[in-house]
């Protein structure tokens, strides 16, 4: 074997190994931002400002779409925040209140995969 092959195969070997342990990392993601989105629209909610929800729940709805391919979340978030946004539309509150909880729940909730050893 020559120098060359033998190169070829130690760099060929480190990228395996960098990708196994790239696959093996914890998911984590940060929901911060959206988290205070839904801060903000309960205040509203509970002031029953129509106008200032749909601000607010929009671009929402536009920070779940980019990322919701990436994300474990994210669909459970955002289908919430639709929920949400559909009640307040109605004037029905109280349902968009509970609907905006449950997507904190969901925000809040630590993610952990199945196959990396975890119990959730």
């Amino acid at each position: 074997m020559n120098l060359k092959q033998l190169s070829a195969a130690f760099l060929l070997s480190l990228f395996s190994l960098t990708a196994a342990h790239a696959a093996g990392q914890p998911v984590h993601e940060d929901l911060a931002l959206l988290y205070e989105l839904s801060l903000d629209m309960i205040a509203l909610s509970k002031e029953k400002d129509v106008e200032g929800f749909m601000k607010i729940v929009n671009p929402a709805l536009r920070l779940t779409a980019e990322n919701r391919n990436n994300s474990m979340a994210l669909p459970r978030v955002s289908a919430k925040l639709r929920a949400a946004k559909h009640a307040v539309k109605a004037g029905r509150f109280t349902e968009a209140l509970e609907a905006l909880e449950q997507a904190q729940d969901v925000m809040q909730k630590k993610r952990v995969l199945a196959w990396d050893g975890g119990a959730e």
